[in-house]
């Protein structure tokens, strides 16, 4: 992909995406979804799958500063890194899984990405 930086000049970047699955489940089709995405992926772009959702401790203010566990460090720091979050999740409940909502009240101040979010639901995912 070609971009034009502050100054006029026109260069090569390749846009990261960071892809978030809502789902906890080994054998989740939201999962798959999100695997099937980045595997289609055009040139110039490169989707990281986000694996850790299961690692994050429960959200506290106690520990939104230095103190934040390394789970916390590494979503952080692939968010600011990413151009773009895809976050591929089932319904739960009328909602969005826990942990998932965890994961946004983790990481609410990283998140200035432009976002897209897919919901993907079937009886049983």
């Amino acid at each position: 992909m070609i971009q034009t930086d502050s100054e006029g000049n026109r260069g090569e970047h390749t846009v990261r995406i960071l892809a978030i699955s809502g789902s906890l489940r080994a054998s989740s089709t939201n999962t798959a979804l999100v695997r099937a995405i980045a595997a289609m992926a055009p040139t110039g772009m490169d989707v990281t799958l986000y694996d850790g959702l299961g690692d994050l401790p429960h959200f506290s203010p106690d520990l939104d500063d230095e103190k934040s566990p390394a789970a916390v460090i590494q979503l952080r720091a692939l968010l600011r890194a990413a151009d773009g979050v895809l976050i591929c999740t089932p319904e739960y409940a009328f909602g969005v899984p826990g942990s998932l909502k965890n994961a946004l009240a983790v990481c609410r101040r990283e998140v200035g990405a432009p976002s897209r979010v897919w919901w993907y639901s079937r009886k049983h995912e």
